[in-house]
């Protein structure tokens, strides 16, 4: 059984004890199964195992989810509700393990949160084989293109304008956002585009019979042969989600620098890079300054911890000038523990596991938090509402340069942004947009709600898990489901480091 999910984290900035940056995964599992669960042999169990899932994911969010008691989410309840009820719907067409996952998917959906829901943890050999159309596509710009064809009627680049009578937003629609994503992220057509036209076995979703295109031979109907996708197909889709994927690290191309940061969860070889890139920065500022650009490559990131993006900001732009700067983007921010019984045992948790591996430089602020949350929980509170010591600076004082600052940069900084770019690849780009040489290149970000810090309990048959936000950022100067729109949009199919480098000289 797999024990992983989305990567989350907790943006928390270190001059501020209530935004340190770390990743509550690396200090504690978030899901650990007992034992082996054992699948259910019929299809009657299978859809008494769904419902007692669904209804235990609905309890255990509503007993512990922050926008239950949050005074700016009034409609949370309802929503919960109404997500739960979606995924009831379908309990009595559910007769396998992928119609069992399609309905904790529902209820996912439903919420409408990359930090909330829940998931299945069902191995891949339980579910079908992956069909295909004969070619793939993914989302541009604003259409959805062909991106690999095995059919000499479709080539690379051909335009996908509908299937059955339906427009390509709606499949999104009906074949992708009823059971992932979030529909008004544009960053998620990026993310979701190849499943539009791809059979996951999802019961619920009719597979088109005849789509329609624009290519560049005019007008094509199309009538569907579904098959089982080759791996050369899938090969193609993994260097179409978002091109190559290159080391942490530093490279130049000529006079572009390249800074490669493909993940904020970084393991020991990772840690290692990351350390020698800041070392390289430092070092080699002299010729940054000199450069024609500096490229910021966040392909392939989902998150983590914003330590590491904090780290390269102030190698490249000072470590005084980007501590003030977020300090000051912060300085209205308020962090509501939700003081739940799960919620307080888990972070009480956390202050042992750092007490028994003497990691001590979060321990003050988990202990902090834990301490607070036991408190409200005694009193009946809903909420622990952890306050900052450190004095608000605004952000025309953050902005003043100070005697010790380094030089500032005036090169341009280019942030390279997937569609996928949430949670702390966000807070990376807050972090290098306070800087008036930074542009965005290439997708729409996905987007974050207010709610963080997540754990997971298990559901009662042991198949997945419930995700659980323990915290809610209140006044963050990011707002609730913002997402960052390209200043310098590239809707090329091509997302290789050499084709992206092309487009960035030619747009600079």
């Amino acid at each position: 059984m797999k024990t992983t999910i989305s990567e989350t984290q907790v943006s928390i900035n270190k001059v501020s004890m209530t935004k340190i940056a770390v990743s509550l995964s690396a200090l504690l599992p978030l899901f650990a199964a007992a034992a082996e669960p054992k699948l259910p042999q019929t299809t009657a169990e299978w859809a008494s195992m769904a419902k007692a899932d669904i209804d235990a994911a609905y309890q255990i969010t509503r007993d512990n989810h922050p926008g239950m008691f949050d005074p700016l989410n009034p409609g949370f309840g309802s929503q919960l509700e109404k997500a739960r009820n979606g995924a009831l719907a379908l309990v009595p067409r559910v007769t396998d393990a992928t119609s069992y996952k399609a309905v904790i998917g529902r209820f996912s959906t439903g919420l409408q949160d990359g930090h909330a829901g829940a998931y299945a943890n069902i191995e891949d050999a339980d579910v079908p084989q992956t069909r295909w159309p004969g070619f793939n596509t993914v989302w541009r710009g604003n259409d959805l293109r062909v991106s690999y064809s095995d059919l000499p009627q479709l080539k690379r680049g051909d335009k996908v304008l509908g299937c059955d009578g339906k427009s390509v937003d709606t499949l999104f629609d009906e074949r992708v956002f009823q059971f992932q994503g979030e529909k008004q992220q544009p960053g998620h057509k990026w993310r979701f585009g190849h499943r539009v036209l791809a059979d996951y076995g999802n019961p619920f979703i009719t597979t088109p019979e005849r789509c329609e295109f624009d290519t560049a031979r005019g007008k094509l109907s199309l009538k569907l042969n579904w098959s089982a996708r080759p791996e050369a197909a899938l090969d193609a889709l993994q260097s179409d989600y978002n091109g190559d994927r290159l080391p942490v690290g530093l490279s130049w191309h000529k006079d572009i620098a390249w800074v490669a940061m493909p993940t904020f969860t970084p393991d020991e070889n990772d840690t290692a890079a990351y350390d020698k890139l800041v070392t390289e920065l430092t070092a080699q500022r002299r010729k940054l300054q000199q450069a024609k650009a500096i490229v910021l490559d966040l392909r392939h990131n989902q998150g983590g911890s914003s330590l590491w993006s904090e780290r390269v900001a102030k190698a490249l732009w000072g470590e005084g000038r980007v501590l003030r700067r977020l300090e000051a983007q912060g300085a209205a921010t308020e962090v509501w523990w939700r003081a739940s019984a799960g919620n307080t045992e888990y972070v009480k948790g956390i202050v042992k596991e750092l007490q028994s591996k003497n990691q001590t430089e979060y321990l003050p602020y988990f202990t902090e938090a834990a301490n607070g949350m036991a408190a409200s929980l005694k009193q009946n509170e809903p909420f622990f509402k952890q306050k900052d010591e450190v004095k608000a600076m605004s952000m025309a004082d953050a902005m003043k340069e100070l005697p010790e600052d380094i030089p500032p940069l005036k090169t341009a900084v280019i942030a390279l942004v997937p569609g996928q770019c949430a949670s702390a690849c966000l807070d990376a780009l807050d972090a290098f947009k306070l800087f008036d040489n930074t542009r965005l290149f290439g997708a729409p970000s996905s987007a974050d709600s207010s709610y963080m810090d997540i754990r997971t309990e298990a559901f009662p048959s042991g198949l997945g898990a419930v995700i659980i936000p323990n915290k809610v950022y209140v006044n963050r100067s990011r707002g609730n489901g913002e997402y960052y729109a390209p200043d310098l949009p590239y809707n090329g199919l091509d997302w290789s480091t050499e084709a992206l480098l092309q487009a960035i000289r030619h747009k600079l």
